[in-house]
């Protein structure tokens, strides 16, 4: 697949992103099926009563498959799983929908929609992780920095936002002296980091400075969402080196809400049971195997 769906966004500002999919007319009366009793008043999603129970648990165990080498999903430092991503997308939107990723790397986010027949859009700093996510899907990757997103006159209103950005400068430091995935890329000569470009994320050293830049971009990112519209935000708390904690995930939903441009709905934590364990801090100081992310749920303030 060529990557003519590549945009640069400095080059094509006026592209005007046509959709993929068209959402379905809805039907005018309850149907029932081995799935379960869908009735046409459901405006969020095209799931049953029965599925929507299902998704509602506020924690989930999610074991992701192996990655595709061959598809260079084994490259990039932290891919998330694309069928749990499609299972967010299946509940917050209708097929036909818009989805926003603004830190999509190698694009799982939008192989996720357009496996459930939705259209997306995801931003990315990397040249390269951008040019190897516009040739995992058809759908639009723009190569940029997502704070430029308010100068794209084109882009469509977003039903749906679901991201994992960097959490904090994590990769940059380890945890104690033990074996771990981290070391275990590098050791094989893979990337450990996102990139050394100046604007990304996880560059940033200053705790606050993090979070204010993080902050400021999801308040752009709510100008360019639908009112009502969900935004999911994929995030771990984290330990630094001498035991230094910081609870990345609590305070960012916290500083979402005091914003305002989102209302803070709930959280789900997802569980993974099938990653390495290591011995941090045997055998004097307890240190965790961190082994859980926070799937916060924010949703647009409609403006009166």
């Amino acid at each position: 697949m060529k990557s003519n769906n590549l945009i640069r966004w400095k080059q094509n500002l006026d592209f005007k992103f046509p959709p993929f999919y068209q959402q379905p007319a809805e039907p005018d009366s309850v149907i029932v099926s081995e799935r379960g009793t869908y009735h046409p008043r459901n405006t969020l999603n095209h799931l049953t009563g029965k599925e929507w129970i299902h998704f509602s648990r506020s924690w989930f165990i999610h074991k992701p498959k192996p990655r595709d080498k061959k598809k260079g999903e084994d490259l990039h430092p932290a891919k998330y799983p694309e069928d749990l991503i499609a299972r967010f997308i299946k509940f917050f939107t209708k097929k036909g929908a818009w989805v926003l990723d603004p830190f999509c790397g190698t694009a799982s986010t939008l192989v996720a929609a357009q496996s459930v027949e939705r259209n997306a859009i995801g931003f990315e700093l990397s040249e390269k992780w951008a040019e190897i996510g516009a040739k995992r899907t058809n759908q639009y990757v723009i190569l940029g920095d997502v704070h430029c997103i308010d100068t794209i006159s084109t882009l469509p209103k977003f039903d749906f936002c679901i991201s994992s950005p960097p959490y904090w400068d994590m990769l940059d430091h380890s945890r104690g002296g033990s074996d771990s995935t981290q070391k275990d890329r590098i050791a094989k000569g893979y990337d450990a980091t996102f990139s050394t470009l100046e604007k990304d994320l996880g560059n940033i050293e200053d705790y606050n400075e993090f979070l204010d830049t993080l902050l400021d971009i999801y308040s752009k990112i709510a100008e360019a969402m639908k009112d009502n519209g969900y935004c999911v935000v994929i995030m771990q708390n984290t330990l630094k080196e001498k035991q230094q904690f910081y609870p990345l995930a609590w305070e960012f939903a916290l500083k979402m809400r005091e914003q305002g441009s989102f209302s803070l709905r709930q959280e789900m934590i997802w569980c993974q049971s099938d990653k390495k364990l290591g011995i941090w801090g045997y055998p004097n100081t307890y240190i965790s195997n961190v082994h859980h992310h926070y799937c916060l749920v924010f949703q647009k303030t409609k403006l009166m």
